[in-house]
Formats: C-alpha cells, sequence, structure tokens
C-alpha cells in the first residue's frame, strides 16, 4: 500500500512543458530519493506534491485520499511536512524556541495569548523531545543566528517533524555543507527510516545512494526510472541523461588545432584562487582555484548542484565572493559590479538564455552591439549571421516566438555582439535537439580556432572530449579533479565517481 500516489501528473507554465504524466509512490517508512540532471522538474514535481503548485493535470493521493487540490495548509495537517533549500527560521530565538513553536502550531495551543509560552511546560517537553531526535539537545539554549548551516537543517528537519507528518519532503539538506555536517544530515536521514516516509530531492550521488531504498530519475520532465538504488546504477539510459552520449558513436578525440598549445606555455587570461561564496548561511563554494589560459576552451564540469553556475556567477560579479581572487588581464576584479566586470571584455551566457522576449532578434542583437576594445574585427550584425545562418531568417522574429536552439544561438550572438574576450556559456546545450546541440560544438570550436578564450559548463563529456582542452570538475563546491580531455575520456571510473549516479 503506497502512501503517496502521483498518477499522470502535468504541469505546463504557459506555453513551456515541465512535467509529463509523470507517476510515483512512495511507501510507508521509506526513504524514497528524486533525482535528475538540471532543469529536469524536480522541484516542480515536489511543489506540486506539497500543494505550492496546483497540476494541469493528473491526480495526488496521500493516504488513500485525493489531495490534489488541496492548499499547503490542509496537506501540512494531514502528515506532509517540507524542508526547502534556503532555511526559514527564527534567527533571533533559541532552538528551543523555534522548536516549541512548532510543537505549539501543531496541538492547536498558538491562541492563548493570556498565558506565558514559559508555563506551557508540555509544550517544551515535546519540543525538547524533538531536538533529541535531530542531535540537537546539547544546543537548546543556542539563538539560530548562532548555529551553523547544517545545525540549522537540523533544526528544520526539526520543525518538521514536530508537525507529526507521515511523510517528509527534504529539499536538498545538504546543500552547502561540508562533509561532517553531510555526514550528520545522513544519519538523520537513516534514523528517520521506518518512522516517517522520505521524499528526499538531492544532488549529492554518495548520499543518495547511502540512504534511499528506492529512486526515481526525472529528465526533461518524464520519469526515465524508478526502483532499487542498485538497478538505477546500472541503467545506461540514467548514465545518458547525466552525461550525455556522442550523437554519432564514440569517436576518438580530434588532435586539436594550432591555437591550442600547450597549456603551460600560454598566459592565464582568467585566474581564479581560493574562492568562496555563500548564499546567505549556505556555503557554495570551498577554495574553487581555476583557470583559462588566452585562447583556449576549458570546460567546467560536474552535477547539478555542486557549485558550477555559483562559480560562474561569482566570477561575473552576480554571485560577491567572501574570500579569494578573481584576476582578469592580471587586474583583480572581485568586488566589481557586474556591469564593470562585463566593460572589461567578459560575456556570459546564462542558463535559462534570457533573451528579451519582446524584441526581434535584430533589436536583441544590436542593443548589445559594443566595440569597447577597438578590434580591427568587430563582431557585426553580419558576422553573428554568418557564425548562425538561421538567425537570419528570423531577424525581424520576436525572441518569444524562436525555438529553444534558436534562442541559445540568439544569446551567444547577443554575447558576442559586446566583443567580449572570455565567453563563458552556462548550460550551453541544455535542452536542445541533437542536431541542434551539435550546432552550438560547431559553433564554439569556431570560436575558438580563431582565438576567443571560452568556459563553458555542459554535461555531454563524451562531445566535450573532443574539442575542450581542459577540464575542471566540481565537487560539493571544491575542484576534485583537472586535466586535459585525454586524460578524462581515459578515466570512466572518475565520471562514474563524479559526473554520473
Amino acid at each position: 500500500m503506497s502512501l503517496l500516489e502521483v498518477r499522470g501528473l502535468t504541469k505546463r507554465f504557459g506555453g513551456l512543458l515541465a512535467l509529463w504524466r509523470c507517476d510515483l509512490d512512495v511507501k510507508p517508512g521509506e526513504v524514497h530519493a528524486l533525482i535528475g540532471p538540471n532543469g529536469a522538474g524536480k522541484t516542480t514535481l515536489v511543489n506540486l506534491v506539497s500543494g505550492l503548485l496546483t497540476p494541469t493535470e493528473g491526480r495526488v493521493a496521500f493516504r488513500g485520499r485525493d489531495i490534489t487540490l488541496l492548499p499547503p495548509h490542509e496537506r501540512a495537517l494531514l502528515g506532509i511536512a517540507r524542508t526547502f533549500q534556503v532555511t526559514n527560521l527564527f534567527p533571533q530565538d533559541t532552538v528551543l524556541g523555534n522548536l516549541t513553536l512548532a510543537v505549539q502550531a501543531r496541538r492547536g495551543s498558538s491562541f492563548r495569548f493570556w498565558k506565558p509560552v514559559a508555563r506551557e511546560w508540555e509544550l517544551e517537553e515535546a519540543a525538547r523531545g524533538y531536538a533529541r531526535r535531530v542531535d540537537l539537545h546539547d544546543r537548546l539554549e543556542a539563538p539560530v543566528r548562532a548555529l551553523s548551516h547544517g545545525e540549522r537543517r537540523q533544526v528544520e528537519v526539526g520543525l518538521a517533524l514536530a508537525g507529526e507528518p507521515h511523510l517528509v519532503i527534504l529539499d536538498e539538506p545538504t546543500s552547502g555543507m561540508g562533509p561532517e555536517e553531510s555526514r550528520r544530515v545522513v544519519d538523520l536521514i537513516q534514523a528517520l527510516r521506518g518512522q516517517v516516509a522520505v521524499l528526499l530531492v538531492e544532488h549529492d550521488m554518495d548520499v543518495v545512494f547511502r540512504v534511499a531504498d528506492r529512486i526515481t530519475v526525472l529528465v526533461d520532465g518524464r520519469v526515465l526510472a524508478s526502483g532499487p538504488p542498485e538497478v538505477v546504477r546500472e541503467d545506461p539510459e540514467v548514465h545518458r541523461a547525466y552525461l550525455g552520449h556522442a550523437v554519432n558513436g564514440d569517436r576518438p578525440a580530434s588532435p586539436g588545432s594550432a591555437a591550442r598549445a600547450r597549456l603551460s606555455a600560454t598566459q592565464p587570461l582568467l585566474q581564479v584562487e581560493g574562492l568562496e561564496a555563500f548564499y546567505g548561511p549556505s556555503q557554495a563554494l570551498f577554495g574553487v582555484d581555476l583557470q583559462v589560459p588566452e585562447g583556449h576552451l576549458v570546460a567546467l564540469l560536474g552535477r547539478n548542484g555542486m557549485g558550477k553556475t555559483t562559480t560562474v556567477h561569482a566570477i561575473t560579479g552576480l554571485v560577491p565572493s567572501r574570500s579569494g581572487r578573481v584576476v582578469f588581464d592580471g587586474r583583480e576584479i572581485q568586488g566589481l559590479p557586474p556591469e564593470g566586470i562585463a566593460r572589461l571584455g567578459i560575456a556570459l551566457v546564462p542558463e535559462g538564455r534570457q533573451i528579451f522576449p519582446n524584441l526581434t532578434v535584430r533589436e536583441n542583437l544590436v542593443a548589445f552591439a559594443s566595440n569597447r576594445a577597438g578590434r580591427p574585427d568587430p563582431w557585426t550584425l553580419d558576422r553573428v549571421l554568418q557564425l548562425f545562418p538561421r538567425l537570419r531568417e528570423r531577424l525581424d522574429q520576436l525572441g518569444s516566438r524562436l525555438s529553444g536552439g534558436e534562442q541559445q544561438m540568439l544569446a551567444i550572438g547577443r554575447a558576442l555582439m559586446t566583443n567580449p574576450r572570455l565567453l563563458i556559456l552556462d548550460e550551453a546545450t541544455e535542452g536542445l535537439a541533437p542536431l541542434v546541440r551539435e550546432e552550438i560544438w560547431r559553433a564554439l570550436r569556431l570560436l575558438n580556432e580563431a582565438g576567443l578564450t571560452v568556459l563553458l559548463i555542459d554535461k555531454y563529456v563524451e562531445r566535450l572530449t573532443e574539442f575542450v582542452d581542459y577540464h575542471y570538475i566540481l565537487e560539493r563546491g571544491r575542484v576534485v579533479w583537472e586535466g586535459t580531455s585525454q586524460a578524462l575520456r581515459a578515466d570512466r571510473d572518475l565520471w562514474r565517481r563524479y559526473l554520473s549516479v
């Protein structure tokens, strides 16, 4: 008998299909992990289960009752609790105070304004019990603001348990944690097994395979696989979803062009040293070191949630760095505003493209035209259209009318119109059809052969090893491996450990 049953769940946001006919079952007392590449639909699915979104089609049942249209607070009363990626606590209050409020809300004594909460000894005693369950019994009087990020996560789980749930949804519980804090959260999840069901959204595959009884894999809004960990781990389709695959089969690495000389002989255009970055109390980067030599193409690899986007956002000033150095063309740029960094010659093609939907292709491109460095051969509208002939046929169409592939071409063309010295692409071919991916990769090779320095994030490792000079792999906000395409291609165990399931 399933505790949670999801049948045919579909969610559309306007013309975007985020989830398509998904089925999911969570049994009483089990730990069920929900995994998938970036943009797979995991957050959409848990938002539908917890009631933050209403499905376009399909049905959600909990303990045999149809809850498809119930609001979140009524689902909570039925026994569904949830934590979020960003902790949401009362920072000035103590651990005991936060937990007592959660117990008070569940027991319906929230409106006893005439009675001091200190005299509600039964609430406090229950709160102490939940503190013991999440291993915070020795931190009861500590204010939440003084806790580590991992301890705050433990408090959040305690709040969820105080609601006496049958199902707890944990959204990225180990995000931003070091190894010791992550181990404590793993121990906590394992302790919950058999007491409550856990639906776990997590990108750290070590955590997933240590705690999960069953795993469901989402890809492009669809359920690709579901079953025991050992079955999912060996599924070739799951590996393709995480790593991609060569369109024309396994091909040997290209010999490279003359523009790709030895990395050690080339001056770094971009150098990153000891970079640390945070989102509130959550640390996302832990001393990242990397360099991008001038005229080379470098890839930043890793599973979703490992810090790739945060790294490029910290480089471009979109996320402030707390420590470390970012040096571009010999000048330290950490602390500069994004527009100042862009003026120096760094262009970012962001994940999701972010073109102007109400402007035409021509207007999107012309609006960004600039040649601050005074290049003798600047990028012009005609030059971009030569690189992407498909855009010439769409010049007068609005950005909102373009396909995903055409939007990505436009986003790259828009960045080139600023005449950058360094082009950064975040998820260069995410969600694109195979032929369009090939067209994007062809364009990147041409740009690199023309001397443009490129740093890109992409998941299609097989194809990247054919034309990328050097790779960095991120795991939990740290660089855990770096090397050439030849070295990466030769070590398939590395792929499994850090890039696949």
